[in-house]
């Protein structure tokens, strides 16, 4: 299994905690949300991709900030997230 892709669309604080228990190495990036139809929240997080860099090891992990109306805060987990390949 290939943990850190299966991470796109968690909410970070949950992808967060599977990737420290796996000990898998990893650096985050805040992105920026251009939305301009939608409210961003100010709080949380969710993961927008994901990255193996071969030169040093580390998965890249792209967060951003969800828009309000999505009910966002009341997921464990979102049903439409993909796995991506690298």
């Amino acid at each position: 299994m290939n943990t850190p892709n299966l991470m796109v669309g968690l909410p970070w604080q949950l992808a967060q905690r599977v990737l420290q228990a796996a000990n898998i190495p990893f650096a985050v990036t805040n992105g920026e949300n251009y939305n301009r139809f939608f409210t961003v929240a100010d709080n949380d997080f969710y993961v927008g991709r994901v990255q193996y860099v071969e030169e040093t090891g580390i998965w890249q992990i792209l967060l951003y900030r969800p828009m309000v109306a999505s009910g966002f805060e009341n997921c464990n987990e979102v049903q439409y997230a993909k796995e991506i390949t690298t």
